[in-house]
């Protein structure tokens, strides 16, 4: 920034016996304008001022200073006036990759000019950043000289067009994919058209829903809906619906039932099925209730999830229990016959031989199932744990820190060298160093931070084909070269993330809280080197508040007194003389710059020099700082870090390779073991560690709840404890079936994970709750042999395609985001994995399992059984 510079010569000021507090108050009196208030004037008010203002160098230059001998001294005679500028505190450099069909080449400019543009809290990206585009465009076409452009380097859009783009596609393949199961399980145009319609119409109930709670969904959330859930009570409705119209049809004759009013066949129906989708639908609610109660990072990432699933699965369910009967009334007014369908006539033979095979073998089917069960939940253990998938941004940012003592004109050094490094990598487009801090002061680095913004190419363009992981590695074994730099490497919004989460510039670290700096870190140094040991933690480093040199000038007060020196006199002069100090002010239009006081740098270089600054004592005499002072050098804090204003030292580090649960655990046991601390200071382990910890401990307080909750509703449902338990029972086996999604994908689990098992709990309620009232009616109406068994297996055979179909769409709605490996899938891919296992083992458990230990739990209703086997041949004839 732009200043004025009064460069005092030292031996002048001393042969006139000036000094720099003389030059000071010359040039404070010198530049200043005073009010007089008001005088009148032929009837009129004029306003009186003294104006004093400096206005240009030269004026500044004609300051009187003193007089000597009559003479006047003015500025001009003891000191050279320059336009200068404020000390640096850091340098930015660019480098462009230019690529032609057959050649790469790079500029580089190593002193450019970087600027931040921040968006307010609750702000649309996609409008701020269009907005942005127009003024930036305004101010290289208007306002910048022709040589001057702006150039942004990092644009957030970038990241949200990938990222959406991969969100987009998952959730029309979705569509696509759960319309296309409709049509072949219900192999009629009209049905499918009426649940299809549901999609939309619930989506845009939750974005209105949305809009009025001033939210809007993100890319987790939409990537996430799973629209076979929302469309499972559609499909119920219209599919009994349809079933009850057919074989009315069936019964009176097409051309009588194409004549007959059909809303009071439609109204009966429906309101039997209502009872089931409704409940099922508030379960689901209900069970997304834990999501709620998240904090702090997890809370912000996933409430937008919630709120848009919970309002997109109450839209479907208004619209199921009214538009649904209305559009089946005016679609399925006539000529309604279901056709022959091969895919369900073929899967329910299967499922019938299936069930067929278990009642045959009760015993056997229950003791596997229970082993299941309980193997699925013991393997729970060998899951890697961690607090979130990594999102892949497309780009990296790495951060070198150096030694504390470095100079600023050796780190841009080192900075550009880096620089050139990362651009040999083909993958790299650009790549952007931040050396130091900004001038406005809203970064506490030193000249030993650099920071890197790498730009990187689409990954399907890169040659040759490797991994981001891989990259990183080649980057990292390149970049050991540079002596001294401890490395990090991370992504840009990742990076602002952990930083503020932990307040240390790595995504999880280790604080050491006390009062001694010297003994904190040594304990650090001690820590460090655990956890070298511990394999999968990679850029690990001590993050230091000791380490800058220091030339301390500490007055002495008993001499300060013999020579009649005041300590504010004495500091102003080591102050104004090495440092520099802006004693005012000159404006230039609407503008402002200082006016500083400074010794040219070949006078305060050395201790000598600094050591025969003259300093004014009370007599009017001077007498030099090394005869008030004593000079030393050594080395002190450079920076001094609080948390919960209480001062720690802190280890960094990233986990690479391994889950993080298992590493925080080896490394937890092995410092406990060997760092023992004193009293008053004490250890603790932050970041997403400590967001992994927080989430989980929620979910555990939380999860318990919303099962009762869901108990209780199951319990209101059917009045009685022991439906509800059995429909209950369904929660067990679709959590195991998400465990082994997870183990036989090599996910690890995380809070997203997390999430698709709570999803869960109310998903797989729905088929529970339709088989437990199908046999129910089933027992009503039936009289004769053996009418358990007749009325399970009818329920059964009447539900395959309902509950075959909800089960598919669901699994099939979410295949994309499982699958998904494009930017913006990594959050979502766990939960879809969860939910799509935990499906097909409730679905199987629910078709073949749950009718048996319903038929158990019933036995006393029918008398004529006396024993296991007379159950079984009782099956066996009524399959003959």
């Amino acid at each position: 920034m732009k200043s004025y510079e009064i460069q005092l010569n030292p031996k002048k000021i001393a042969g006139l016996g000036i000094t720099p507090l003389d030059v000071s108050t010359a040039v404070s009196k010198s530049n200043i304008n005073i009010g007089g208030d008001v005088i009148k004037k032929n009837n009129q008010a004029y306003i009186v001022r003294g104006i004093g203002l400096l206005n240009d160098i030269n004026e500044i230059k004609n300051i009187f200073v003193t007089n000597i001998n009559g003479l006047p001294v003015l500025v001009r005679d003891i000191a050279d006036v320059e336009i200068s500028a404020l000390p640096r505190l850091g340098e930015v450099g660019r480098s462009d990759a230019i690529d032609s069909s057959k050649t790469r080449t790079v500029t580089s400019d190593d002193d450019a000019v970087e600027a931040i543009v921040l968006m307010r809290k609750g702000e649309n990206p996609d409008k701020v950043i269009k907005a942005l585009k127009l003024k930036i465009q305004k101010l290289n076409d208007r306002v910048l000289p022709p040589d001057v452009k702006i150039v942004p380097f990092y644009n957030r859009e970038e990241l949200i067009h990938y990222a959406t783009h991969t969100v987009m596609h998952n959730l029309i393949e979705g569509i696509l994919l759960v319309t296309l199961i409709v049509s072949l399980f219900m192999f009629n145009w009209r049905t499918t058209l009426i649940v299809s319609m549901i999609i939309p119409l619930s989506l845009l109930f939750a974005f209105i829903c949305l809009h009025f709670m001033g939210m809007s969904a993100n890319l987790l959330s939409l990537g996430a809906i799973d629209f076979g859930i929302i469309i499972d009570g559609a499909v119920v409705m219209v599919e009994g619906l349809f079933v009850m119209l057919d074989q009315q049809a069936r019964v009176i004759g097409m051309d009588r039932f194409n004549k007959l009013a059909k809303m009071g066949m439609i109204k009966k129906k429906g309101s039997e099925l209502a009872k089931s989708i409704f409940f099922s639908k508030i379960i689901i609610i209900t069970a997304l209730l834990p999501i709620f109660s998240f904090q702090k990072v997890e809370g912000k990432m996933f409430s937008p999830l919630a709120y848009t699933l919970g309002f997109a699965l109450l839209g479907a369910l208004i619209f199921t229990l009214t538009l649904v009967p209305v559009l089946v009334n005016a679609l399925l007014n006539k000529n309604v016959k279901e056709k022959h369908n091969p895919f369900t006539h073929l899967l329910t033979g299967w499922v019938m031989n299936g069930f067929r095979f278990v009642f045959r073998n009760k015993r056997l089917a229950l003791g596997v199932s229970i082993v299941f069960v309980v193997i699925g939940f013991y393997s729970f253990k060998f899951l890697g744990s961690e607090f979130l998938p990594e999102l892949n941004e497309g780009s990296l940012w790495v951060r070198a820190t150096m030694p504390y003592s470095i100079a600023l004109d050796k780190s841009v050094q080192v900075a550009n060298q880096m620089r050139g490094i990362m651009m040999q990598f083909p993958q790299v487009r650009k790549v952007v160093s931040q050396t130091g801090r900004p001038d406005d002061g809203t970064d506490v680095a030193g000249f030993y931070n650099n920071e890197f913004d790498v730009s990187l190419y689409p990954q399907e363009e890169w040659s040759p084909k490797i991994s981001k992981d891989e990259l990183i590695e080649r980057m990292r074994k390149s970049l050991s070269v540079i002596p001294g730099a401890e490395l990090n490497f991370s992504q840009p919004i990742m990076d602002n993330v952990e930083e503020a989460v932990s307040g240390v510039k790595g995504s999880i670290c280790v604080k050491i809280f006390g009062d001694s700096l010297n003994y904190m870190e040594e304990k650090s140094d001690q820590v460090n080197n655990i956890l070298k040991t511990v394999k999968g933690i990679t850029d690990l480093g001590v993050i230091r508040n000791i380490g800058q040199p220091e030339l301390d000038i500490d007055l002495d007060q008993s001499r300060m007194a013999l020579y009649g020196v005041s300590t504010a006199d004495a500091n102003a002069v080591i102050e104004m003389a090495i440092g520099g100090k802006a004693v005012t002010q000159l404006y230039e239009g609407v503008r402002h710059f200082d006016i500083r006081i400074r010794f040219p740098e070949e006078f305060r270089s050395s201790d000598d020099d600094i050591g025969n600054l003259q300093v004014p004592t009370s007599s009017g005499s001077k007498v030099p700082v090394k005869q008030i002072a004593t000079i030393t050098q050594k080395t002190g804090p450079c920076l001094i870090f609080r948390d919960d204003n209480e001062r720690y030292s802190a280890i960094k580090f990233s986990i690479e390779g391994r889950d993080m649960g298992s590493a925080i655990k080896e490394a937890q046991e092995k410092v406990e073991d060997q760092v023992k601390l004193k009293k008053g200071y004490n250890l603790v382990w932050q970041g997403d560690f400590e967001n992994q910890q927080r989430a989980s401990k929620r979910l555990v307080e939380v999860v318990p709840i919303s099962l009762l909750l869901i108990f209780l509703l199951l319990f209101i449902m059917f009045g009685n404890l022991k439906d509800a338990g059995l429909v209950f029972l369904n929660v067990p086996f679709a959590v195991v079936g998400g465990i082994m999604a997870l183990l036989i994908t090599g996910t690890n689990f995380s809070i997203s994970a997390g999430i698709g098992f709570i999803a869960l709990f109310g998903i797989c309620i729905l088929e529970g709750v339709l088989l437990t009232t199908a046999f129910k009616q089933n027992l009503e109406r039936l009289r004769g042999e053996n009418p358990l068994y007749t009325a399970v297996k009818r329920g059964v055979n009447s539900l395959i395609r309902p509950v075959l179909m909800t089960a598919f769409m669901a699994t099939i709605g979410l295949l994309p985001a499982a699958l998904s490996a494009g930017i913006g899938s990594e959050s979502s891919r766990p939960l879809a994995r969860v939910v799509i296992g935990g499906l097909i083992c409730a679905t199987i458990f629910s078709l073949l399992i749950f009718p048996v230990v319903f038929f158990l739990s019933y036995r006393k209703v029918d008398t004529r059984h006396q024993g296991e086997n007379d159950d079984t041949n009782a099956g066996l004839k009524l399959k003959a």
